[in-house]
């Protein structure tokens, strides 16, 4: 399964007409506001079903299950997993994202799209510009110097007649060529001087970074080369991540899923792009003999349905919280235990049937068709009212192992890029150096 975009299709789910959306800012609000129920709507059967959970799980860590853990760092009993609000495979997430940046960074280098998409250093027509990096909170420019080749020294413009014809610079004195370059310091404290190719600025620069300290000055009067902006017609992604069965999950496929969502932010903000990242839960009931005892309430009606659950990882203009996205998506005593135990108090929030079994003994977990309608069509339609044209939707769900999270970080980036591409080829009357 891929990384897929989220088209806006309207009407209901065809498998189940009757449903509810909840959003939440963060998952902690998410977990208050459950607790919260459970304070103002107590409930005997909810609190039953609650103590035959917690009897399960107790039972089932015992034995050491990796449902709810691995590496060995499953929770020790129900009350230690509740006490867990962190994401504690930090090290693994960080190893394996090493790992699979390096696959992605090799993967997208084959794609011409993100090098036609890529800012490159060009001049202005007036043959000069500003090449800006940032160092130490410093900005700071590599000074460009005469040199002559021949005569191996630096040529002092202010006290020797330089010629300039076309693209050629000679000395006045002997007809010897004079050309622009960079001044590096090597390590043992001699002095070189690499030629600056206006047609290749960015590679001498490279170049001289390899042998050396390059001379720079923070005067932002000198100024020389530019980075040519790229205007991106779509300059927003909103992605929505599906948790595999809505808390009963087969979770090592979310602990990668996790992982993907994770890092796809940092290569598109990259790129350019907000990002915002909605998190979904939920599921629903349905007919026949397992699911028609405990129907859902919805007002005038009571049968199946489906009741999702969402809540904020990162918005558009913030950063995100990584750990509160890896600790929901990738750490199964959230998935498989805390998430489970208060699914029951929204339940009773909305007056459904309430079973005196485990929490989920009726009920089916998130699948795919959820996430594109009702979820993915109704956070799109919330953008399409705020006037947010320019927003790029897809959904991330059930990302089975590492190479499967190199796949769609890469199907995802270049479907981004491919659009602003085409857009521009469309639409623009300049030329952005896009390859025709």
């Amino acid at each position: 399964m891929a990384a897929k975009e989220i088209f806006y299709q309207g009407g209901k789910p065809y498998a189940y007409q009757h449903y509810t959306i909840m959003s939440f800012s963060n998952w902690r609000a998410l977990n208050d506001f459950a607790l919260k129920i459970k304070e103002d709507k107590p409930s005997s059967r909810v609190n039953e079903s609650y103590e035959r959970f917690k009897r399960k799980i107790n039972a089932e860590l015992s034995t050491n299950s990796n449902k709810y853990g691995l590496f060995g760092k499953q929770p020790k009993s129900f009350d230690d997993a509740l006490a867990r609000d962190k994401f504690v495979y930090v090290e693994e997430y960080k190893k394996i994202k090493k790992t699979v940046e390096k696959k992605i960074a090799d993967e997208l280098q084959k794609s011409k799209l993100i090098e036609i998409m890529k800012p490159r250093l060009v001049y202005n027509d007036k043959g000069i510009g500003e090449f800006v990096f940032s160092k130490a909170a410093m900005s700071l420019k590599p000074n460009i110097f005469l040199y002559s080749p021949s005569k191996k020294r630096e040529i002092d413009r202010n006290t020797e007649d330089v010629i300039i014809e076309g693209k050629r610079m000679y000395l006045a004195s002997d007809k010897s060529l004079v050309i622009e370059a960079l001044k590096v310091t090597k390590k043992n404290g001699d002095i070189e001087y690499v030629e600056l190719k206006k047609d290749d600025a960015e590679n001498s620069l490279k170049k001289a970074n390899k042998i050396g300290i390059v001379s720079c000055s923070s005067s932002n009067k000198k100024v020389y080369l530019y980075k040519e902006k790229k205007p991106k017609l779509f300059n927003a992604v909103k992605i929505l991540v599906g948790m595999t069965g809505g808390g009963l999950t087969d979770w090592q496929n979310d602990f990668y899923t996790g992982i993907a969502a994770a890092i796809v932010v940092d290569v598109l903000e990259g790129l350019g792009y907000s990002v915002h990242v909605e998190v979904a839960l939920g599921g629903g009931r349905c007919n026949g003999s397992v699911c028609g005892p405990n129907p859902l309430n919805f007002r005038n009606f009571r049968g199946m349905g489906r009741r999702f659950f969402t809540f904020t990882a990162k918005s558009f203009d913030e950063l995100m919280d990584l750990d509160g996205l890896l600790y929901t998506l990738a750490d199964p005593s959230f998935h498989n235990i805390r998430y489970v135990s208060l699914v029951n108090n929204f339940l009773n929030f909305f007056g459904d049937a309430i079973t005196t079994e485990e929490p989920l003994a009726a009920w089916h977990g998130m699948e795919e068709t959820d996430l594109v309608n009702p979820l993915g069509a109704y956070m799109k339609y919330q953008e399409i009212k705020k006037g947010n044209t320019d927003v790029i939707h897809f959904y991330i769900h059930r990302v089975k192992d590492e190479t499967d999270v190199v796949r769609q970080i890469t199907d995802l980036v270049l479907t981004c890029e491919n659009k602003n591409k085409l857009a521009l080829e469309k639409y623009s009357t300049h030329d952005y150096g896009l390859d025709k």
